[in-house]
């Protein structure tokens, strides 16, 4: 475990919030916060020269406390609470001594006593003659407004990209600080103008870079677009893991606060009569109407990618993040959500590719006596379909760094010899991001050409999309999705509702259920498939994804005497430590696939098992980096995306060989040769899919294996096969862009 600042500390943030409360008091008595009796307002309907007299006394405010007194010093009084929280807890990095957390807890308490002052400041400005008030009030505003901005600027970036801020180029700063002013004007207006909306902005930055900074402390990653619509599945996923503050996280914190309290300075020119106070109004709401039309105008016309040249790298967008700030970054990834159109497409021509790999299929594997046999057994035995989606199942023997430490990958899975066939299969993702591992297999589609970054549970209605599960369900098959786990994770019931699913059990029907690490043990979930196959023998299409060994993987998580004692050469002791326990997790789940495994061969129905890992351990790309040097990128990259799968039954399928054969396959071919295997109806795109093998052996979201048995990036021109790559991406157009509502 990280080293932590000492819990004796928590009374310093509580002494400074004391002083802000003391500051608070001594305003009240002082009578800061009093309105004015007598200042003079502006009254258009009176003209310049009565604005500028103090009312007569029978129209004089009553004199009282402004609301703002107490109100504005909410936020900073909230940081310190936190502060002190999160140092109780041992949540502080130990590098912040108490000098550091006292000079931090003294400038927060500061910047909210300064915000006692604003409405002297107010009382005064609001003295002058009108033309020199208004002019001041607007220089004050812009010169806050663009000060926030850089400041919110900083702390996004700052708090989790410390060490690297300084190489980002000052275009992109300049970028960056126009969007964050652009956000401010529109808060601004919105406000009437006053700093109460756009504090919502800097905290917003704040919260954006706190946020990232976890996001690539846990999973080597970057915030994208589509992870917004997935936070109640980071939420309760996030629950494992364990929370520090850092030194850069404080100075953040820090800043904030000091923006927070130029902004408590911004308070508009007020205005008397209700003519007056609509007209105003109403302009303001105008005005920011009319900056949000032209902030989302110029960002629909323009293309960050195609005017400006802000790339992003699709391998790795957190190294894009890192070069060129948040912002931009963010921006660039948002304006490639929409399903890229291939150019020139016509549906006419994708249809006619399709056409033409699926006749390639009939023609040669779909005449073949095997075939032929495989599918007359399957009108037959109609046998139970299983696909078992194994939370982080795979073999990090593959680094040459493990197998010499002595691990020689799964022991249980590499036995089993009597399968149809195992390998590896290729996953869309890394380190997270399960979802599109199981859409991949479920729809038959490819990341690769729907784009990095998305999450289609969370973007798309596939009502009208072809699936496993409805093409199962129209031939007499029950249908059941499980996941012990909450069903809005990565919105799985709307999810699979629109795939077909008759039916989804998630946490609420695994309560109680013994865990493992991080959730529920897979022979949980094996043991409610077998419930399933044994109280109803219609045929059966369940998907189980599993969650035991969901990360992280912190000390502790597992017993002591599980961990294999796996010690790597060049590899941190808080990776090793890693390693240690995400190998329990897997020794542990190879125990409950022996046993599912052993159930299945006994219990008196013909049953078809899938089985496959979803991605691997984030720390592998520090395995794979320490390891594999000098390697070209697209094949260091691919080896993190390499998990098991395994395709077995526990009867003898006609024609077809039980000796666990070795191929590679990517998430959109996995279901279609699962299908072809077992002689079960096939779909022309998923014949289509197994033609095109051929020549693209397996694909996943950012490469794929040639048949010369080279790997290549999805986008290489002078890759032999880039044709038969631009067909996939032309039918996957025609048959799952161009049908989503």
């Amino acid at each position: 475990m990280p080293e932590t600042t000492s819990t004796a500390y928590t009374a310093i943030p509580l002494i400074a919030l004391a002083v802000l409360i003391a500051m608070v008091g001594f305003a009240v008595a002082r009578g800061l916060g009093v309105r004015g009796a007598g200042l003079p307002r502006l009254d258009r309907t009176r003209g310049a020269h009565a604005a500028a007299q103090p009312a007569p006394p029978s129209r004089q405010p009553r004199r009282g406390l402004r609301a703002g007194l107490f109100l504005w010093p909410l936020p900073f009084a909230g940081f310190l609470v936190l502060l002190a929280i999160m140092i109780s807890q041992g949540s502080v990095e130990a590098d912040a001594g108490w000098l550091d957390i006292a000079g931090r807890s003294a400038l927060i308490a500061l910047f909210g006593g300064v915000t006692l002052l604003c409405g002297t400041a107010d009382d005064r400005i609001a003295s002058l003659a009108p033309r020199p008030r208004v002019a001041l009030v607007a220089v004050r505003d812009i010169t806050i407004l663009i000060i926030v901005a850089l400041i919110g600027v900083f702390v996004l970036d700052s708090s989790w990209n410390a060490e690297e801020i300084r190489e980002i180029g000052i275009f992109y700063y300049v970028f960056s600080h126009i969007v964050v002013l652009a956000l401010l004007a529109i808060a601004y207006f919105l406000g009437q103008r006053t700093g109460i909306l756009c504090c919502l902005v800097l905290i917003a930055c704040l919260g954006f870079g706190v946020a990232q900074h976890f996001v690539v402390e846990f999973k080597a990653a970057a915030i994208l677009p589509s992870d917004l619509l997935a936070i109640g599945t980071a939420a309760d996923v996030g629950a494992g893991y364990s929370y520090l503050l850092t030194i850069p996280i404080l100075d953040a914190i820090t800043l904030t606060a000091a923006g927070l309290g130029l902004l408590s300075f911004i308070r508009p020119v007020k205005r008397v009569g209700l003519r007056g106070i609509a007209v105003n109004a109403g302009a303001n709401l105008a005005l920011a109407g009319a900056v949000t039309a032209c902030f989302f105008g110029y960002f629909n016309a323009t293309s960050l990618e195609r005017d400006l040249g802000i790339s992003y790298n699709r391998w790795q967008p957190i190294e894009t993040y890192r070069s060129i700030g948040f912002i931009p970054a963010f921006i660039t990834v948002l304006q490639d959500l929409e399903i890229p159109r291939p150019d020139a497409y016509s549906d006419a021509q994708a249809q006619e590719l399709e056409e033409g790999l699926s006749a390639a299929y009939d023609a040669g594997e779909g005449t073949s006596p095997e075939r032929a046999e495989a599918s007359v057994q399957f009108g037959v035995e109609r046998p139970a379909v299983i696909a078992v989606m194994n939370e982080t199942f795979s073999d990090l023997s593959i680094y040459d760094s493990v197998r010499a430490a002595g691990y020689e990958g799964p022991t249980y899975f590499n036995s089993i010899s009597d399968g149809l066939v195992k390998g590896t299969f290729m996953a869309p993702v890394h380190g997270g991001g399960t979802a599109n591992s199981e859409f991949e297999f479920l729809t038959g589609n490819s990341m690769a050409f729907i784009g990095g970054g998305k999450y289609p549970y969370q973007l798309y209605d596939f009502t009208t999309v072809d699936s496993l599960p409805r093409q199962l369900s129209q031939i007499g098959y029950e249908t059941t999705a499980i996941h012990p786990m909450l069903a809005s994770n990565w919105n799985r019931r709307g999810a699979y509702h629109t795939l077909g699913f008759d039916t989804f059990l998630d946490a609420t029907d695994f309560e109680g259920a013994p865990g493992y690490h991080a959730g529920a043990t897979d022979r949980v979930t094996y043991d409610r498939i077998l419930q399933i196959l044994r109280d109803d023998a219609d045929p059966q299409f369940i998907l189980d994804v599993t969650i035991q060994n969901h990360g992280g993987y912190w000390p502790g998580s597992v017993p002591e005497e599980d961990l294999p004692g796996i010690t790597p050469e060049g590899l941190s002791d808080d990776i090793v430590s890693q390693l240690n326990t995400y190998l329990a997790c897997i020794n542990r789940s190879e125990a409950d696939l022996a046993y599912f495994i052993e159930e299945l061969r006994s219990i008196g129905r013909p049953v078809v098992l899938v089985f496959f890992g979803d991605h691997q351990p984030t720390f592998s790309r520090d395995i794979n980096d320490a390891t594999h040097l000098g390697e070209d990128q697209v094949t260091h990259e691919q080896r993190i995306y390499q998990t098991p799968f395994l395709i077995w039954a526990n009867y003898d399928v006609a024609s077809r060989t039980q000796e666990s054969g070795y191929d590679e396959v990517g998430g959109n071919a996995l279901g279609a040769l699962t299908l072809d295997l077992i002689g079960a109806p096939l779909t022309d795109r998923q014949k289509a899919t197994l033609a095109a093998r051929s020549e693209v052996v397996s694909t996943n979201a950012n490469g794929y294996l040639g048949a010369d048995g080279l790997r290549y990036a999805i986008d290489d021109p002078n890759s032999p096969y880039a044709a038969m790559v631009d067909a996939q991406q032309r039918i996957q157009y025609l048959e799952f862009a161009r049908k989503l509502r």
